[in-house]
């Protein structure tokens, strides 16, 4: 039958205690010594004990000052845990020094998989034998079973559509964000559904990503003929680039900034960026060059304004312009040689 003691503190002080039973104390429980419950422990007031083992449930609804305490059914507690500070928090698995957290996180890791960190709800639920991994967010990296030094770290990342399953050294954040190939290592990406590539750094939103491969200065996007329509000749090339006025220049302090910037720090008389003299465009002047060009589209994207009010330049749009003023300088060169 379970056993009850009513609303009155209770103190057990004996060399251990062993109840095989359900245990409820309507007050404060104190334990001095070892004491297994064979089944669920309810406490109302306050817990203290130096060791607990409960083969059951442990419910507690005030605090709880707790040694050691192993319990193998549920544990439920309606208030804050705190733990100490120097105190670990460990979490049984197979393999070494792995944390899970979350519904049938990291269950299936077997001995061999060692130094995973796994959290969110059926989260790195198929890892075996893989080690070192990171997967944070519901179902993040869930079909990830040997792969190894994965960090998947968003909703579904890593599993939306393409699964990570045997793969090494995969970086994947974002929601949704997965590898093209599940097997092979070394895809990179940071955005929101994008689909990234073995040997890629990816960037972006869905589709509209760029990319670069792996030890490459230059990043790419889509330009195949199949997106596109109304394509006509560029007229934009030789007059542009006449207007635009190359300047060499130093940065600021960030104190002399303009204060809605978010770079600008008060008094601060550290330079922006650096302090080398750079060689480069003003980006008023940029805008100037634009608007008085006719040829320039409204898809040109060399000159911006960032939500601080600072403007930028994008350098790499040019590159469609300067080949069309080569083209126009090639056809001069032509007539004068003709």
């Amino acid at each position: 039958m379970a056993g009850y003691i009513g609303s009155r503190a209770v103190s057990v002080n004996t060399t251990s205690a062993t109840l095989t039973d359900d245990l409820t104390i309507g007050d404060d429980l104190t334990v001095t010594d070892d004491m297994t419950v064979g089944g669920t422990l309810g406490v109302t007031g306050v817990l203290t004990a130096t060791s607990l083992d409960i083969s059951g449930n442990i419910d507690v609804d005030g605090t709880t000052n707790l040694d050691i305490v192993d319990v193998d059914g549920a544990v439920n507690f309606a208030a804050d845990v705190t733990f100490a500070d120097g105190a670990d928090i460990i979490t049984a698995s197979a393999g070494t020094s792995n944390f899970r957290a979350g519904v049938n996180a990291g269950n299936s890791i077997a001995s061999g998989g060692n130094y995973n960190v796994i959290v969110g709800d059926e989260a790195g639920t198929a890892l075996t034998t893989g080690d070192g991994n990171v997967c944070i967010g519901a179902t993040a990296g869930d079909a990830i079973t040997t792969g190894q030094d994965n960090v998947v770290i968003g909703y579904q990342a890593g599993t939306y559509q393409a699964n990570l399953t045997t793969s090494n050294g995969n970086v994947l954040v974002g929601p949704y964000t997965d590898s093209t190939d599940g097997t092979t290592n070394y895809a990179h990406g940071l955005g929101y559904n994008i689909d990234c590539a073995p040997g890629y750094t990816t960037l972006g939103l869905g589709t509209s990503d760029i990319r670069a491969a792996h030890g490459n200065v230059t990043w790419s996007t889509v330009s195949d003929e199949r997106y596109k329509k109304d394509i006509v000749d560029s007229t934009a090339g030789l007059s542009f680039i006449k207007a635009l006025k190359p300047r060499t220049f130093k940065y600021k302090n960030l104190g002399e900034l303009p204060e809605t910037f978010r770079a600008y720090e008060a008094d601060s008389t550290d330079v922006f960026k650096n302090s080398n003299t750079n060689h480069g465009f003003i980006a008023q002047e940029v805008k100037t060059a634009i608007d008085a060009d006719s040829g320039i589209k409204d898809g040109f994207k060399l000159w911006d304004e960032r939500p601080d009010g600072s403007q930028e330049v994008a350098e790499a749009a040019l590159i469609p312009i300067l080949v069309k003023a080569i083209q126009e300088l090639e056809a001069r060169i032509a007539v004068l040689e003709g």
